[in-house]
């Protein structure tokens, strides 16, 4: 039995805090911290402070996957990623602490590293042998990774960066005529500041909301960010890049929208809260993403309409408000989002959500990490291959789009899997075999019977958060380019497909040579079994195939073979990638699949999906 650990610092810390400033608190102890360091900071790595030759330092003016981290932060947080990593490891006191079942105490040097002034590092991260995994938090990728060099590690080692939450946080508040208006203003007072907010509101609803958030707006109170009666910190700093709040104001006024600001003290560090009524969903202001206390509200007639707008803002959450909870339930099931709340804003995030996230910082057990130091041999391929053609991908994407085999039910798209087994079972004699290691055709039988059978018992979970529950579900990612060629093309990459399918997605399959047939023919056998047109596109691959996929901007891209290390820029705007290693197995008559590898696939292809609902949880 473990022996009991010793309470960590940190609860004492907590436990004793107070809320707001005080004389000599925290504002004195950073700039002692400050003081300490001649008010420049350098790189914290292996528990030593450094400072490189010829790098500019960071001026001072205002993990539990057991991985080993080199963290390169956003300029924004690197003072507290330096400090946070100074404090785990004990270099200036034991405040932070990481316990286990055997050990508790500081993190051992070398195992969090923080380099700051981290964009023109991002090349020597990239093309490091001994970095087995890079995760992007945020969505500079393209600034990140440019031309292509070395072989980044993810999941396998024909992986590249992964991404994590691209893009700020954005949030579509969408209230509906029967919203209570004095919350949702409370609401949208409270969150101003932090996520950019969006205010998509029924024409019926629009004029009285104004006025309560005028109301609302002008008693708010600008201040220490530390006192609990302030309302409104100053403004951060922000991203390179982002206009400043006055400049997207004047393009509003000019665009003909209204702006409100109440008379409180601005200038400095400060931005006044502003309310801007008569949005268009051209605005530049709903375009660019937008920094400080900036209050967008776009009026539209239906609950279609507020649908339609919030689709095109580019927003990562929504918030929709209606007594007619019936109402809110339907606009919400119509948002392709990963969050959603009912009547609240920023609720509180499930046990279950958090999870999703933590994968990104580990990898299956049957696919090992290369060994230090060393890079996948890079092969040519034996005969040149004739690039996609980019009209044709284009259109297969347009059609995929098109398709609505998402919005079909779980049941019926279990349907159209065991059909095209049959379809596939009857055919199987007249197989000419030229399929060889591409695909098995009992091997896909099995997958195509054995996801509709998983789609059947398909569904969701319910956690109790504070003040509600969240029923977390799986959605299909959308469009997927799966990526299928090079000199050593995955063995059996067909059967990644019903997985794909079998969750709702449209693929768009840029085959080899030698694969163009059968996956031709399991479509045939798919189509004959309802699978609508244009939810999976058959086309020729070739050199090129990942990035021709990727600059059509898939909602998912499947790299399935090695070559050439494809320009990982290119995929800046592609949400999810995957390298599917051995997540299959051998090929036929080699190792079979894994355990754990459906879990896997499904988690691959579909995305997390959280509906906050108000009432009946732990308080």
């Amino acid at each position: 039995m473990a022996a009991a650990l010793e309470p960590l610092p940190v609860t004492e810390i907590f436990g004793s805090m107070e809320d707001g400033p005080g004389a000599g608190g925290a504002g004195a102890a950073a700039e002692a911290w400050f003081s300490s360091h001649g008010r420049s900071l350098g790189h914290f790595v292996a528990g030593t402070w450094l400072k490189a030759p010829g790098r500019e330092p960071l001026e001072c003016r205002e993990a539990a996957t057991g991985n080993a981290a080199l963290l390169l932060p956003d300029p924004q947080g690197a003072l507290l990623s330096l400090r946070v990593a100074e404090l785990a490891v004990g270099g200036a006191s034991a405040a932070v602490g990481v316990a286990s079942r055997s050990w508790a105490g500081p993190l051992p040097p070398g195992l969090l590293n923080v380099v700051s002034v981290a964009p023109p590092l991002g090349h020597a991260l990239r093309g490091h042998p001994e970095v087995t995994a890079v995760t992007v938090l945020g969505g500079a990728q393209a600034a990140l990774w440019g031309s292509p060099r070395g072989v980044p590690r993810g999941v396998s080692p024909w992986g590249g960066p992964r991404g994590v939450s691209p893009g700020g946080a954005r949030v579509a508040v969408l209230v509906l005529d029967s919203a209570d208006l004095d919350s949702v203003a409370a609401a949208l007072a409270g969150g101003l500041g932090g996520a950019q907010l969006l205010v998509v509101a029924l024409e019926g609803a629009l004029g009285a909301l104004g006025r309560l958030l005028r109301v609302r707006l002008g008693a708010l109170r600008l201040g220490d960010p530390l006192d609990p009666k302030t309302g409104l910190g100053p403004l951060p700093q922000p991203p390179p890049g982002t206009p400043h709040p006055q400049e997207l104001l004047r393009a509003a006024l000019e665009e003909g929208a209204e702006v409100f600001q109440p008379p409180l003290p601005g200038g400095g560090q400060f931005f006044p809260p502003t309310l801007i009524t008569g949005v268009t969903p051209t605005s530049r202001l709903l375009r660019e993403p937008f920094w400080g206390p900036l209050l967008p509200l776009v009026p539209v007639r239906s609950p279609q309409d507020a649908i339609s707008v919030t689709l095109g803002l580019g927003v990562t959450a929504a918030s929709v408000w209606a007594q007619d909870v019936p109402a809110a339930l339907d606009v919400a099931d119509r948002l392709p989002l990963g969050r959603v709340w009912i009547n609240a804003l920023e609720a509180p995030e499930a046990p279950g959500e958090a999870l999703e996230a933590m994968r990104e910082f580990g990898r299956p057990p049957w696919d090992p990490p290369p060994a230090p130091g060393t890079l996948p041999e890079q092969e040519s391929s034996p005969e040149p291959e004739t690039p996609p053609n980019d009209a044709d991908v284009a259109t297969a994407l347009q059609e995929a789009r098109r398709a609505g085999w998402g919005r079909v039910p779980g049941p019926a798209r279990a349907q159209v899997l065991r059909g095209a087994a049959a379809a596939l079972g009857g055919d199987s004699d007249g197989d000419d075999g030229d399929n060889g290691d591409n695909g098995d055709t009992g091997r896909l039988q099995a997958a195509l019977l054995r996801w509709a059978a998983r789609m059947e018992l398909m569904g969701g979970a319910v956690q109790e958060v504070a003040g509600g529950r969240v029923l977390l579900t799986r959605r299909p990612l959308g469009v997927v380019g799966v990526a299928w060629g090079g000199p050593r093309p995955l063995a059996r990459a067909l059967e990644l497909l019903p997985p794909a399918l079998a969750l709702g997605n449209a693929l768009v399959l840029l085959a080899p040579p030698g694969g163009i047939g059968p996956a031709l023919r399991l479509r045939q056998a798919l189509v004959g079994a309802g699978l609508p047109q244009g939810a999976l596109s058959v086309l020729p691959g070739g050199a090129g195939a990942v990035t021709t996929l990727s600059r059509h901007r898939p909602d998912g891209l499947w790299i399935c073979g090695g070559g050439p290390e494809p320009d990982w820029s290119s995929l800046g705007g592609v949400t999810h990638v995957w390298v599917p290693g051995g997540v299959l197995g051998g090929g036929p008559g080699q190792d079979p699949a894994p355990p754990g590898c459906d879990l896997e696939l499904e988690l691959r292809s579909s995305r997390p999906r959280s509906l906050w609902l108000p009432g009946g949880g732990s308080q």
